[in-house]
């Protein structure tokens, strides 16, 4: 059991009249948390910015070479590296899952294999039930939670490190929500199994003891991102914690604002969305945002679902000027891909690292069949026409300008 140590209550007033209490907890939240706010005089990126998520926005044509420098990446996948989906990108590591929940680890520069975790089981130093993952290069530390047992902690070539407990009411809201805050914490999204959907927060999570810090988000009713039928369930891409700078913008989706929490762990809203998701009868849930040099990259996915052709949660991409403050809907291309349409946003974005990089996963049947009726140039065409039968993706790897 996580040790009771003394609650931090930190009051923060800013001119927004947002404030903040951060606690600790032993086994729920004991958070309170009041908030007020204040008009804003005009849109800037240092001030409450608000969005229409049904407004009717100009398109703007934008080339992804306009706003990125381009990198194409194909990993060495072989019998014992058998990829099944992508994790995260790490300053020199490409972290993907890999068969019979194992981890694997790529050379970022070169797609080479380099080693993988795989120690499923349930005797000692292994893991059964690894839920979500984060890995923090700086010392080589792959962290896990093992749920129910508690967070587990591995080197990249699969050492079994240390472990500590974590709470088991409290359980993440999707398999990318767990972030490498800082050299001492993990940040993560997760809900409550106690009581109501309500205790939805994102917690600190000490690296050495697990001790929990939580940071709670006032909302009226949850949200949720998954939509059932028929005992099949299919959900919406959760972009919760996404950083900015020295800074994480964080968004819980049952509420209106998202806020940026600084280094300092000041909570300050900068972005409202308009008409208030607990009013809406089809849901349009606002993700934060992606800052380039002059613009800052929005998305919105609307919780619908075809269930006869199994696709659905539409996304439309939007942006807005930093220069003028000005919104448009987005129609972004790229040189190398004819008809290709690429939505820009905190999904492309790299968890465990700034914004300057992101990534999108090019499927290569999409590939192959683009490159047949000739809509394929440059270095996308080459790396098409090498890829061979067991290469499932191609990785663009973008460099924001």
């Amino acid at each position: 059991m996580l040790k009771l140590k003394q609650c931090i209550i930190i009051t923060i007033i800013r001119r927004m009249k947002a404030i903040i209490s951060i606690t600790s907890f032993k086994n729920t939240f004991l958070l309170f948390f009041c908030l007020s706010l204040l008009g804003c005089k005009k849109n800037t990126v240092s001030e409450l910015l608000e969005f229409n998520v049904n407004g009717n926005y100009p398109v703007m044509t934008l080339d992804i070479e306009d706003v990125a420098d381009i990198e194409y990446l194909i990993l060495d996948i072989n019998d014992d590296y058998l990829f099944t989906a992508f994790s995260e990108m790490t300053d020199n590591f490409v972290v993907c899952r890999g068969a019979e929940r194992s981890f694997l680890f790529f050379d970022r520069a070169t797609g080479n294999a380099v080693s993988k975790i795989s120690r499923y089981g349930q005797g000692p130093g292994e893991y059964n039930l690894p839920v979500v993952s984060v890995y923090s290069e700086a010392k080589d530390e792959f962290f896990m939670i093992d749920y129910p047992i508690g967070i587990k902690v591995y080197g990249r070539d699969g050492t079994f490190k240390r472990q500590f407990p974590f709470n088991r009411d409290l359980y993440p809201s999707h398999s990318t929500a767990l972030y490498d805050y800082d050299e001492d914490y993990l940040l993560l999204n997760c809900f409550s199994f106690q009581g109501n959907m309500k205790d939805t927060s994102f917690i600190f999570i000490s690296k050495q003891d697990g001790f929990i810090e939580g940071i709670f988000i006032p909302y009226e009713e949850y949200v949720s991102l998954l939509l059932v039928q028929n005992g099949i369930g299919s959900g919406a891409s959760g972009n919760h914690a996404v950083s900015n700078g020295k800074d994480y913008l964080l968004t819980e989706y049952s509420s209106d604002t998202v806020y940026r929490f600084t280094f300092e762990r000041e909570l300050i809203p900068v972005l409202i969305r308009k008409p208030s998701i607990q009013k809406m009868e089809t849901k349009i849930i606002l993700h934060s945002w992606l800052e380039t040099g002059k613009y800052l990259f929005f998305s919105t996915q609307k919780l619908e679902f075809d269930w006869d052709k199994f696709e659905g949660f539409p996304t439309k991409g939007y942006l807005m000027e930093k220069k003028t403050g000005k919104f448009s809907q987005t129609n972004i291309r790229m040189h190398d891909f004819k008809e290709k349409v690429l939505i820009l946003g905190p999904s492309v974005t790299n968890r465990t690292s700034n914004q300057h990089t992101g990534i999108i996963v090019l499927n290569t049947l999409e590939l192959h069949s683009a490159n047949e009726e000739n809509k394929l140039d440059g270095k996308l065409k080459e790396m098409t026409d090498r890829l061979t039968v067991d290469d499932e993706y191609v990785f663009m790897i973008l460099k924001f300008k």
